[in-house]
């Protein structure tokens, strides 16, 4: 089944995103290229961002190292807000969230893991309106930060993918570094690690293995993020 085009290096790259601004307790609809439902609604101090896919490929297949798309609202200085996952089933992806920005760009990209803080160069859809709206904004945008290609694909077709997102969180740690430059967090994501490593072999429900999971990806996230501003 053909999916949709991609933009798709291993290289930090720029991106014109277009930049919607909300009007005050007023719904609009948003493009997004290639194809996806947005609606945008300014509630009070908040922007709730409402997306719907219809087709939308397995993060795998951007590149080895992503199990996840992450949604992301960018704002014209170039602020990011990591709203969180899309929830995909099958081929069908929603997504449902909240950001302060009243201005921003919607970007929505593959990730080894959802709590990551700079988006990756596997952009999958952005806002971008038509060339002849005299209202578009268009600002370039950096992505791919943090070069992924290097990561291993974690094997085991039956692990939930929030395994599998919290193994490749931890190997993001281990290759930035954080065993020597952020030594206290990373022994915090090794326990947390082998926590969740002991629930998975014990064959626990979902609901308890989450949040040793996600506590996983937090020790390890946090310790990449230190070692990488101690380089």
């Amino acid at each position: 089944m053909n999916m949709h085009p991609l933009l798709f290096v291993l290289a930090l790259a720029t991106i014109d995103l277009d930049m919607v601004t909300v009007p005050l307790s007023s719904e609009i609809r948003v493009a997004l290229i290639p194809a996806a439902r947005t609606e945008i609604k300014r509630e009070d101090t908040v922007t709730r961002v409402r997306v719907e896919i219809d087709k939308v490929a397995a993060p795998s297949s951007l590149g080895p190292a992503f199990n996840t798309y992450v949604v992301w609202a960018i704002s014209p200085e170039g602020m990011l807000d990591n709203l969180g996952e899309l929830d995909v089933k099958g081929v069908k992806g929603q997504f449902s969230a909240t950001t302060r920005f009243t201005q921003f760009g919607i970007l929505i990209t593959a990730e080894p893991h959802y709590m990551v803080d700079q988006p990756s160069s596997a952009v999958a859809f952005r806002t971008q309106g038509p060339e002849t709206d005299f209202r578009r904004k268009k600002v370039p945008v950096e992505v791919g930060a943090y070069d992924y290609s290097q990561i291993k694909p974690v094997s085991g077709t039956a692990l939930h993918n929030f395994v599998i997102q919290a193994r490749s969180a931890f190997e993001i740690a281990q290759a930035a570094g954080a065993e020597r430059l952020a030594p206290a967090d990373f022994r915090n994501a090794q326990v947390s690690l082998g926590a969740m490593e002991e629930l998975v072999n014990r064959g626990v429900p979902l609901d308890i293995l989450w949040p040793a999971a996600n506590e996983a990806i937090r020790w390890s996230q946090r310790a990449a993020t230190t070692a990488r501003t101690k380089r």
